[in-house]
């Protein structure tokens, strides 16, 4: 049987690059085995899930001679052929490195004179190129090289700028470095172990007050660095937002995602630390992301950060963004979970402006299929109902609440938290509006609580002189 590797990128390829695939396995330049495209014909013109040896045999083998060590070397030639191809398509899209190869192979050639001209080409290319990220100075810096190697070659090495190229190395080694020192703070923060940075302690030493903060990409990189790392973040954070501001459009996606992950998680440790004027922050930089394209993946804005974008418009009462933007990015959330994102979001949305029968008709459309959202849904249900004085429904939603987190494996945070809220709804029930010792008694074990999401809404309700605290429909 052909590898599974092989069949899994066969899998995952899209029928819109299968027609370039399958022109270039036919390529005898490319594949020079002319069974691999037979082999490569077979497998993209049956269900490969549901193929099985005795049929590939059978197909493949129609004389009745199965030779399957032959079957293995074609199945291998075609998952280098496929790989090559993949290389390939990705190389295409940097035309920068192909310059470069083209000026590397010609001075190989000892074409002197078209090696120079190559050159130039290649560096006007790179000029008139808008991006100044981190691939922009690796480019430069290899440029630079060919430019000396083709001195020395033209017996002028004299000429060469030994200087221009030591500082583009320069520039590309930080550039690198601190990308890497942002994504190992990173993973320290979560994994709670340290890392060995190399000589990143000695490239944040240089930089302090270095020329080469000037550059946006090794500005970005270093205030992000600092911003996460604790040290005057405040300060940091102000400069990288500035900087993201001004530059993203120069930087590549992934860098700008990575940057805009970097300045967003700074927001929400502060916010997390009770400094609500993070809340704008974050909001700010939400909308800048989604504008410059950093916040999707591939394409695809993930459920999570929908979530957080809509709760953070939600809690500044941005309520026409918020509604718009609900619409405008359904679209690009993972199909899988499009519906249920949406309806939750929406509901919530609903809530916070008081419109409470589009929101229970929204969260009562589907079960979602996240545990938490879930519990959160029925959360909001309750939030509902009891403001409504609904009292039966409450109960029903309570109960059905608990019967879910006894049906569901949740553990630590989250059980605690929901068993919490459930328990504190049953209070706010029973405490007496008139009896202010009961009342005090329920506000301080809401206050108390060592894990309670809801803890802000609990005590508003408390706080309405009579039955629950209402809004406005």
């Amino acid at each position: 049987m052909p590898s599974a590797p092989l069949l899994q990128i066969l899998r995952a390829i899209p029928a819109a690059k299968m027609k370039a695939l399958e022109k270039f396995v036919a390529s005898p330049y490319h594949v020079t085995h002319p069974e691999v495209a037979r082999l490569f014909q077979y497998l993209t013109t049956h269900e490969v899930e549901n193929l099985t040896k005795d049929a590939l045999f059978r197909d493949f083998f129609p004389g009745g001679t199965v030779d399957k060590r032959r079957l293995y070397h074609l199945s291998n030639y075609l998952l280098e052929a496929v790989e090559k191809f993949l290389a390939l398509e990705v190389w295409q899209q940097r035309p920068h490195e192909q310059n470069l190869a083209a000026v590397e192979h010609l001075r190989r050639l000892h074409l002197e004179q078209a090696s120079a001209g190559m050159l130039r080409y290649a560096r006007r290319r790179l000029e008139a190129d808008p991006q100044r990220g981190s691939a922009y100075h690796r480019s430069d810096y290899l440029l630079q090289l060919e430019a000396y190697y083709l001195s020395q070659q033209e017996g002028r090495a004299k000429a060469a700028s030994v200087q221009e190229l030591s500082d583009a190395e320069d520039i590309a080694f930080i550039c690198g470095k601190l990308r890497t020192g942002c994504l190992l703070l990173s993973h320290e923060a979560v994994s709670k172990r340290e890392y060995d940075k190399g000589l990143l302690d000695n490239v944040l030493t240089l930089l302090k007050g270095h020329r080469y903060l000037q550059i946006p990409i090794i500005a970005a990189y270093y205030h992000g660095y600092f911003a996460q790392s604790g040290q005057d973040g405040d300060l940091h954070f102000s400069l990288l937002k500035s900087l993201l501001d001004q530059h993203a459009a120069h930087f590549s996606l992934a860098e700008t995602h990575d940057l805009y992950l970097m300045a967003v998680n700074f927001c929400i440790r502060r916010i997390n630390q009770a400094d609500n004027r993070y809340f704008r922050e974050i909001f700010e930089l939400y909308q800048s992301g989604l504008q410059h394209g950093a916040l999707l993946e591939d394409g695809t804005l993930s459920r999570w950060t929908y979530n957080n974008i809509a709760v953070t418009a939600l809690r500044l009462h941005e309520f026409g963004w918020v509604r718009q933007f609900l619409h405008d990015f359904a679209p690009f959330l993972p199909e899988s979970h499009r519906e249920g994102a949406f309806n939750f979001n929406i509901a919530r949305y609903y809530y916070d402006t008081g419109d409470y029968p589009q929101a229970m008709r929204h969260l009562l459309r589907m079960e979602y299929d996240d545990m938490l959202q879930n519990l959160m849904a029925k959360t909001m249900l309750c939030k509902i109902y009891y403001e409504l004085d609904e009292t039966d429904a409450l109960e029903n939603q309570l109960d059905s609440i608990q019967i879910y987190l006894r049906r569901k494996k949740i553990l630590g945070y989250h059980k605690e938290n929901y068993t919490a809220i459930v328990r504190f709804m049953r209070k706010l029930l029973s405490v007496r509006p008139d009896h202010a010792p009961e009342k005090e008694k329920l506000r301080a074990e809401i206050e108390q609580a060592p894990v309670l999401t809801e803890r802000e809404w609990l005590l508003k309700q408390l706080s309405a002189e009579t039955g629950p605290a209402k809004r406005p429909g």
